[in-house]
């Protein structure tokens, strides 16, 4: 029985594992680690009249089944860290789209 569940342990960490490509892309969702210089000015400038001040650690890029493209900022202001996602345009994309 602990050999069953080890094995089906290994192969779940492996399937989710097996999803993340090269460079930081995750394929299942077609996300991307991206620097800050790659953001689109648009939507950099959107995000810095959003947050001014604050300290970005992450941005992701997804690209969705249309082809429109959606930013995913992770960073820290006035010492809490918190989220944002943007759109293509800079617009504020809604929490609970998915």
């Amino acid at each position: 029985m602990k050999k069953a569940l080890l094995i089906g342990g290994v192969a779940g960490v492996l399937a989710v594992g097996g999803c993340r490509g090269k460079g930081g892309e995750d394929r299942d969702h077609n996300e991307m680690t991206i620097s800050l210089s790659e953001v689109p000015p648009a939507v950099r400038a959107s995000f810095e009249k959003m947050h001014p001040n604050a300290t970005v650690h992450q941005v992701e890029k997804e690209t969705r089944a249309d082809g429109m493209a959606a930013y995913e900022f992770e960073f820290t202001q006035d010492g809490r860290k918190r989220e944002v996602e943007l759109d293509h345009t800079g617009a504020l994309v809604p929490e609970d789209r998915d």
